[in-house]
């Protein structure tokens, strides 16, 4: 029943395999026909465009340059070109271009054909008729080229390109006309299409064939391999899967590999297995004998635990102790903590102090330099007081000698003044009052010299005092900067204690940190050593359940035998006497 069930189910999978490959070959054939059809007809049509541009342009060149002048109409109506008239010469042109190439041509003036190979249903020329009103406004109104797709010219379809005709000033005067009828384009296509339906049928069919052959040897594998995993269903991992199915390049030719291989692992682990079910019957033997053993050790190991219970206690005792001692160690960190800070701030305000005497220092240092140009200033000025009184005392010496010259002129006068008598008198009395004015400059002259000489005295004492006091101010000055080089280094030496009461205070902040985690390490090692001891006794209520356990594990393992000789029997269901690769 389940081998026919399995024969259903494949022939339903080659049958759905093939038509959904038929299905897709038939879509790709139509897409790829229509895909390649309309390539082919545009190709075609632009093949074509260009035949007929060419055949205008042809037609263009041989009318346009056979005769000299402009297009235009006669008094009759005959279409000429410069003086002559054209239209013998050139309607013979037209039929053996027509001949030649198989395109009808025609000259339109204006929007009529005066010239034309076309002829109607009745054989007459097709001069005197009309372009159709598209034609006539793309080309005469605007000026361009056309080609008219599919147009009806004469009860016909064509398919024509039309040319403006101009003369030599450019103006567009007529068209020309180079057409064929629709019926060898659409036969061309026809035929075009239906060579590609028949190309792609052909190879529908061929691939239907190919796709048949693939489908029916794929079958046979598939079968070989069913019926393989069918024996193994029944227990018999002796079972053969054909070679042509192992040879196979295919994901079948896998199926069929990994199928022997799992045959193969099947023998192996039953084989494996029932060796494993005497084991585990010796096992369970030996099993019971070791619980036996394991219930005498579990006796010596609650006695050990008894041993371990009451070290347990005796190390929380020590950590109790150690908890303390650690808090104590914490209090100790604390005040070593404030004392650092304290510090930190007593060395915030000795550099605070230290930078403002160091900054007082060089304001004293730069007034005492300002002291010491003013005392050069005056000392330079009383040098040049100095000068000056000396000056005026050589002055005075020269008034004093004049003042005595005075003299010695008064005395001549009044000598003279009185030899003259009379006539002398009233020189007698200049000359006297000249005598007086000697005197008294004489006089004057000898206090400025005094006055001069205290001056010159006091002045050289002022050099002295401000020498003195300019040494003095040097000597201070030298000081000054003694000490803000003492002061500079001190405020180094407090930048050095701030900067390490800082390290201090976060090596003590790291100690403190450190602390809380002894801290909390010594409690969990606390608790850790209570949980021991409670675990201890715990333990002990374990070792005598466990020897109850071990009692268990005996009466297990007699049933683990019993189980391993059930399983023996169930493996004899398999048949692995003989192996197949």
């Amino acid at each position: 029943m389940k081998q026919n069930t399995t024969k259903k189910k494949s022939r339903n999978m080659v049958r759905t395999i093939i038509l959904i490959a038929s299905f897709f070959a038939l879509l790709m054939a139509g897409t790829v026909g229509n895909i390649g059809y309309s390539h082919i007809k545009k190709a075609y049509f632009a093949s074509f465009q260009e035949g007929l541009k060419a055949a205008a342009v042809l037609m263009d060149d041989e009318i346009s340059h056979e005769w000299k002048g402009d297009w235009s109409l006669s008094e009759d109506g005959d279409l000429k070109k410069g003086q002559a008239e054209i239209h013998d010469s050139y309607q013979k042109q037209l039929d053996e271009l027509h001949e030649k190439t198989g395109m009808h041509y025609t000259v339109f003036y204006g929007d009529t054909r005066y010239i034309t190979s076309l002829t109607d249903e009745n054989g007459m020329r097709m001069e005197g008729t009309q372009a159709s009103p598209e034609v006539v406004a793309e080309v005469l109104g605007k000026g361009n080229e056309y080609l008219a797709s599919d147009v009806e010219i004469a009860g016909q379809n064509w398919y024509a390109y039309y040319m403006p005709l101009t003369n030599s000033d450019g103006s567009v005067v007529g068209m020309l006309f180079a057409g064929r009828d629709t019926t060898l384009i659409d036969g061309n296509l026809a035929a075009a299409s239906k060579a590609i339906a028949l190309t792609f049928l052909g190879f529908f069919l061929f691939n239907l064939v190919v796709a048949r052959i693939l489908v029916s040897q794929t079958s046979k594998s598939i079968r070989d391999i069913v019926g393989g995993l069918q024996n193994l269903e029944d227990g018999n991992l002796d079972f053969y899967i054909e070679e042509r199915t192992f040879k196979r390049k295919d994901e079948l030719g896998v199926i069929a590999e990994s199928s022997a291989q799992v045959r193969d692992k099947l023998q192996d682990v039953i084989s494996a297995t029932k060796k494993l079910s005497e084991d585990v019957t010796k096992s369970g033997i030996n099993l019971a004998n070791s619980a036996e053993t394991a219930s005498r050790i579990s006796e010596q190991v609650t006695g050990a635990v008894e041993d371990i219970s009451k070290g347990a206690m005796s190390q929380a005792e020590s950590m109790e102790s150690s908890v303390h001692n650690t808090n104590e160690m914490g209090d100790s960190i604390d005040d070593i903590t404030d004392r650092i800070e304290d510090l930190s701030a007593a060395a915030n305000d000795m550099l605070t102090g230290a930078n403002r005497t160091v900054d007082t220092l060089t304001g004293l240092m730069d007034k005492n330099v300002d002291v010491m140009n003013s005392m050069q200033d005056i000392n330079d000025q009383i040098r040049s007081t100095n000068d000056s009184v000396k000056d005026i005392a050589e002055a005075s010496s020269i008034i004093t000698a004049i003042a005595e010259q005075t003299h010695l002129l008064s005395l001549n006068a009044t000598i003279e003044a009185a030899r003259a008598g009379d006539y002398g008198k009233g020189f007698t009395v200049v000359a006297s009052e000249i005598g007086n004015l000697s005197t008294q400059s004489k006089e004057a002259a000898v206090s400025i010299n005094k006055i001069v000489e205290r001056l010159v005295a006091e002045s050289q004492k002022n050099v002295e005092t401000i020498e003195s006091l300019s040494e003095s101010m040097r000597e201070q000055n030298a000081q000054l900067t003694t000490t803000k080089g003492d002061m500079d280094a001190v405020v180094v030496n407090v930048n050095n204690v701030e900067s390490s009461t800082k390290m201090i205070a976060e090596k003590i902040r790291l100690l403190n940190d450190l602390k809380a985690s002894f801290t909390d390490i010594i409690s969990e090692l606390s608790a850790i050593s209570q949980q021991n001891a409670a675990s201890s006794e715990e333990t002990n209520a374990s070792m005598e359940e466990l020897n109850s356990t071990f009692a268990l594990i005996s009466n297990a393992a007699n049933d683990l035998r019993d189980m391993a000789e059930t399983l023996n029997e169930k493996m004899s269901f398999f048949t692995i006497e003989k192996i197949s690769a």
